[in-house]
């Protein structure tokens, strides 16, 4: 329910916005506890736009785990669009939060989600929109702890000047744990001292004590999972209920980070996944569910998962959507058990299009298992395919980028040969981009010039295929994101001379100011292509080493070096691949099974 007294003070900015409904809150399946009765008031802010924010899972766990706790509450703060942000100079308004409506001035904890790289800027933007001193240093005992966790925390240099403590590894247990000991020690020790009682949590690295750090494992739970959230008021990114069927991935590409800083592999319970799906659809009255992973058709249950929702769904009108397939293991069982009314796109990733070049990243894939997954796909009523790749990876030849179409080609052929019809094929092309805690952290980004040439290439051979639609990621953006991914403490300085230059929402491409880069760039004498295009010293210790994801370094500098021999790795789920992992961290896989 959104309060008329909010509506009457915000309706000048409200009916002038481009989407009001992004600012209002009140959606159906919010907590809207009171603000005044709690104990820990935590804000969860999220550096995009509104859809992209509410559509984020990990913001579902974390909003639903701390608000089902009694006495502690968990309000939610999106990155407003440049318009809504003019408006409230305008008619000078702070920014709020969206159910409580308060000020994020007023929480104990303020906690961001780093998701990707390019939302840096956007985090020092809503600092200062919610007058909050954009360093660290500069914060006393009246301002919120800056929290911050996500994919990005694994490399938390960059951004350590401007964030109190990151979380590290899995949120579950850790957010609460903080929110506990906050309680107990609130208005009893300094705030810098708070700091530091944090920082004992496994899981909290606090750059005033750059502590050492290991990551939080937390075990996957019925009662851990949403089965309700926020629904947005308009169709966001992502709409629909989401069933996160198991975390970690064994096949231990070597560009991926999420494989190799979520292991180990943990599968939820097939019983647990059937009953939070059906109750999920239930309390939000989405017509279509998710099942999420990393690799949904890994899940050992898969089919029978399936079988058992399929049945229950029957004629309900409520489908599911399974995300990107391992192609070695999508059946055509399992793609006529995914078959559903609504026939979007169905995703499958190569990566790669030689055979060398996915064993150089461990793919473990074969050209058959792809061209008999998109068959399957096809004879079940899918006419639209889209297949993931990259390019720029580490020791890739021009062959390899001819083997991108010749790959498309010989699903033609198989289409003939089974009297089917072309279908509409999309390639998503990425660039390769060095991510830390990975075998290829070590490598060297293929340079702009270089990156072009290959798009260039591709253009020309594309040709050859009619029923195919290349789409490629802006190399520059790439860059970038390579420069954030693998900076240091001194990153930070650049990523707060591109606040001041009003950088903001950078992750989407109309707001990328590249000409403003390169002005930082040279202020700075910072050479960002460098940087990004050398290959970094494997004897040295690197920034993001002070994090400990479990694997050995060593272990991830053997991987490097097979990959230069073009040389595979067994994924973990059948043998052991000796990472580390369930070693350093005492832990273990868990699988359905």
């Amino acid at each position: 329910m959104i309060d008329d007294n909010f509506l009457n003070e915000y309706e000048n900015i409200l009916c002038a916005t481009s989407r009001p409904s992004r600012y209002i809150g009140g959606e159906y399946g919010s907590y809207n506890k009171d603000f005044d009765s709690s104990k820990v008031r935590f804000l969860f802010a999220f550096p995009d736009k509104y859809e992209i924010g509410i559509s984020n899972f990990g913001h579902k766990i974390i909003y639903d785990l701390i608000n089902k706790k009694e006495g502690f509450l968990c309000d939610r703060l999106y990155a407003p669009d440049i318009d809504f942000i003019e408006l409230l100079k305008k008619y000078d308004k702070s920014l709020y939060a969206l159910e409580t409506k308060r000020k994020p001035l007023e929480f104990d904890i303020v906690g961001f989600s780093l998701q990707y790289e390019m939302c840096y800027t956007t985090v020092l933007k809503m600092l200062e929109l919610s007058d909050i001193p954009i360093f660290s240093k500069d914060r006393t005992n009246s301002h919120p702890i800056i929290l911050a966790g996500g994919p990005c925390a694994t490399n938390p240099k960059p951004m350590s000047k401007f964030i109190d403590i990151f979380v590290i590894g899995d949120g579950e247990e850790v957010n609460l744990e903080i929110m506990q000991k906050y309680q107990e020690l609130k208005g009893k020790l300094s705030r810098e001292d708070i700091i530091k009682e944090l920082a004992k949590i496994q899981g909290v690295y606090a750059p005033i004590l750059n502590n050492k750090t290991k990551k939080r494992i937390s075990p996957l739970t019925y009662e851990n999972h949403p089965k309700n959230s926020p629904v947005s008021h308009f169709a966001s990114i992502h709409d629909r209920a989401v069933v996160e069927l198991r975390r970690g991935c064994g096949r231990l590409c070597r560009f991926c980070q999420a494989s190799h800083t979520n292991l180990p592999i943990r599968e939820r319970k097939k019983e647990d996944i059937i009953k939070i799906a059906k109750e999920y659809t239930k309390n939000t009255g989405y017509d279509e569910y998710s099942l999420l992973s990393l690799s949904s058709n890994d899940h050992s249950q898969i089919e029978e998962i399936l079988k058992e929702l399929n049945c229950h769904f029957k004629d309900s009108g409520i489908n599911v959507s399974l995300p990107s397939q391992r192609a070695d293991k999508f059946s055509l069982e399992l793609a006529k058990l995914a078959n559903s009314e609504k026939k979007g796109a169905i995703t499958i990733a190569p990566e790669a299009g030689s055979q060398r070049m996915r064993d150089v990243i461990n793919k473990n894939l074969s050209k058959e298992q792809i061209i008999n997954a998109t068959i399957s796909c096809i004879k079940n009523g899918w006419n639209r395919i889209k297949y993931y790749f990259i390019i720029g990876l580490p020791f890739e030849r021009y062959e390899d980028l001819e083997a991108i179409v010749s790959l498309i080609e010989d699903v033609n052929a198989s289409c003939r040969h089974e009297g089917l019809k072309y279908p509409q094929i999309t390639c998503s092309i990425s660039i390769f981009v060095p991510k830390p805690h990975t075998p290829f952290q070590f490598a060297r980004q293929n340079t702009i010039d270089e990156i072009d040439k290959k798009i260039k290439y591709l253009k020309e051979l594309k040709t050859k295929v009619k029923n195919a639609k290349f789409n490629f990621h802006n190399p520059k953006m790439s860059a970038l994101e390579a420069f954030f991914a693998r900076g240091d403490e001194k990153t930070a300085d650049f990523i707060f001379e591109l606040y001041k230059n009003n950088a903001y929402l950078e992750s989407w491409d109309e707001n990328l100011n590249f000409d403003l880069y390169n002005k930082i760039s040279s202020k700075l004498s910072i050479d960002i292509e460098k940087q990004v295009s050398c290959e970094l010293d494997t004897n040295i210790e690197l920034p993001w080493d002070v994090i400990d994801c479990g694997i050995n370094k060593s272990w991830l500098l053997d991987e490097y070096n097979k990959a230069k021999e073009a040389a595979t790795t067994i994924p973990c789920e059948v043998k052991c691949s000796n990472c580390g992992v369930c070693k350093n961290l005492k832990t273990s896989k868990i699988l359905a099974k």
